[in-house]
């Protein structure tokens, strides 16, 4: 609890606890913020499959068409405020009461701006069902109200409380939508479930920690909070657009069932990277804020946690794009298959992704939210005009732009974002070398499984056999050739062991 009477929120100036400290807060927090993600992801697959072979892929579209401008919007609502308060070093009352009535007051604002400008949604995508859509999936950012305490939670390393919101959430949600696809509620049952998650996630969160909103909002604490997410603001927007234009054009022009595949196929890929990166995400970035300019320790740990998401997802995301002929119709069912291709490239797409999906946890730490801004400019703005190119192909074309955006830019995003803390781009290729090597041979091997044994790339069984072959070569590789992996590896389960007793 935060002290209702003082009015330094966070206990006055933040210090580096000592090492042993902070690496057991770091290894409880990697363990809860890893059971929080990976329980709600779990759920959402399992959900998802259910959901899959309950409604339509262009069900999925409508949804997909309506997430472009809520999630946009959402980016005003927040507007880093929350990575703001877990940043500042000398928290203070006024600054959590103003950050919670911002994003209160803005919730009504923004859910009312969306409900009158769902008619022009609906044209926009020629598809009038939207009408009704837009303002219900919108009724949930006046639910969203936890956007403090969630700070505080962070700042504590109170992981475990996150943990069992985001589960109990997604738990409550996902059922609620369950129960509408199966009683006949068609699209509106991924609206209804979107709402009952956001505002169980609130009242979750409120039951976590005592603080509750002492005064308005303050104008110093304004100047305060801007200083951080006025950078975060300006990069969200680009990076938004740069990672969302894809909806947005194939919505537009190749309509919702394209759109359902496509976004059924990114959303599985995103799966093992925010399963990963989002847990050490989570507990980095307070702790690197933690370590403040002790540049080498930031970069040395930023080194370590960027190998292990790397070893965990790159040899997964291309495992999927290998088996995506056998994994498409066992998972979803016939009805999918024409979302074979399109998950091979996205796939494809997202292994340069899992090494730039952390630089943000340097910019942040170190407050050059600025940099980041103007890097992401340049990155999404050059990767929405290549999507405009590549539209004409329908939902293929757009694949293939986010592909290239992602391998043309994830080196030089790489090489600006380690400046910042004194560390050679080049030690963190290195670093990662032999799990890119590792995973291309891997799967090289699983996708020459099928012609060894004159077979089709389809059925269970195939999808089994060429599971199997991935795992034995790579785990074999990892044994082979990164012993200080598995080293790392199991220092990190050991210091979770630790942190559970």
């Amino acid at each position: 609890m935060v002290p209702a009477s003082s009015d330094h929120a966070g206990g006055g100036r933040r210090t580096l606890p000592p090492p042993g400290s902070l690496a057991g807060a770091t290894a409880r927090g990697a363990l809860w913020s890893s059971v929080g993600r990976l329980g709600s992801q779990a759920l959402q697959f399992v959900a998802g499959l259910v959901l899959a072979r309950l409604l339509m892929p262009s069900d999925f579209g409508l949804v997909a068409s309506v997430l472009v401008f809520t999630q946009f919007t959402q980016i005003f609502f927040d507007m880093g405020m929350g990575q703001a308060l877990v940043q500042l070093k000398d928290l203070r009352q006024a600054d959590l009461a103003t950050v919670f009535w911002i994003n209160a007051l803005g919730g009504v604002v923004f859910a009312g701006l969306l409900t009158l400008a769902a008619p022009l949604i609906a044209d926009f995508f020629g598809q009038p069902e939207l009408t009704r859509l837009a303002p219900l999936v919108a009724l949930g950012f006046t639910f969203n109200l936890g956007v403090v305490h969630l700070a505080l939670l962070s700042r504590a390393l109170r992981f475990r409380a996150i943990a069992i919101a985001e589960i109990g959430a997604a738990l409550i949600g996902l059922t609620v939508s369950i129960v509408g696809a199966l009683s006949g509620m068609g699209v509106y049952a991924l609206g209804v479930g979107q709402v009952t998650q956001s505002l169980t996630m609130s009242v979750l969160l409120w039951s976590s920690i005592a603080w509750r909103p002492h005064g308005f909002v303050d104008r110093e604490s304004i100047g305060r909070v801007w200083r951080f997410s006025g950078g975060m603001l300006g990069f969200s927007v680009v990076n938004f657009w740069g990672r969302n234009a894809d909806n947005l054009l194939i919505g537009r022009f190749a309509g919702a069932t394209q759109l359902g595949l496509y976004n059924r196929a990114y959303n599985l890929m995103t799966m093992p990277v925010q399963q990963v990166s989002s847990v050490l995400g989570r507990v980095m970035f307070p702790t690197m804020v933690a370590m403040g300019d002790d540049h080498p320790r930031v970069a040395l740990a930023y080194r370590r946690a960027l190998r292990v998401i790397n070893a965990l997802t790159v040899p997964v995301l291309a495992g999927i794009a290998v088996v995506s002929p056998a994994l498409v119709p066992a998972l979803w069912g016939q009805r999918w298959t024409p979302m074979v291709p399109l998950l091979a490239i996205v796939c494809l797409a997202g292994i340069p992704q899992c090494l730039g999906t952390s630089v943000g946890w340097i910019y942040q730490s170190q407050g050059r939210t600025g940099l980041m801004f103007r890097m992401g400019l340049v990155t999404s703005g050059l990767g929405v005009l290549a999507m405009v190119y590549a539209v004409q192909w329908g939902a293929i074309g757009v694949a293939w732009a986010v592909a290239i955006r992602a391998y043309v830019f994830s080196i030089p995003s790489l090489v600006v974002a380690c400046r910042v803390i004194g560390l050679p781009a080049v030690r963190v290729l290195v670093d990662n070398a032999v799990t890119l090597v590792l995973s291309a041979v891997m799967a090289g091997l699983v996708w020459l499984v099928p012609p060894v044994l004159s077979s089709t790339r389809t059925g269970p069984g195939m999808l089994a056999v060429q599971v199997i072959v991935g795992t034995v070569v790579y785990c074999g590789g990892v044994l082979l050739f990164q012993r200080s992996l598995v080293g790392e590896l199991r220092a990190l389960a050991a210091s979770r062991r630790k942190a559970v007793a």
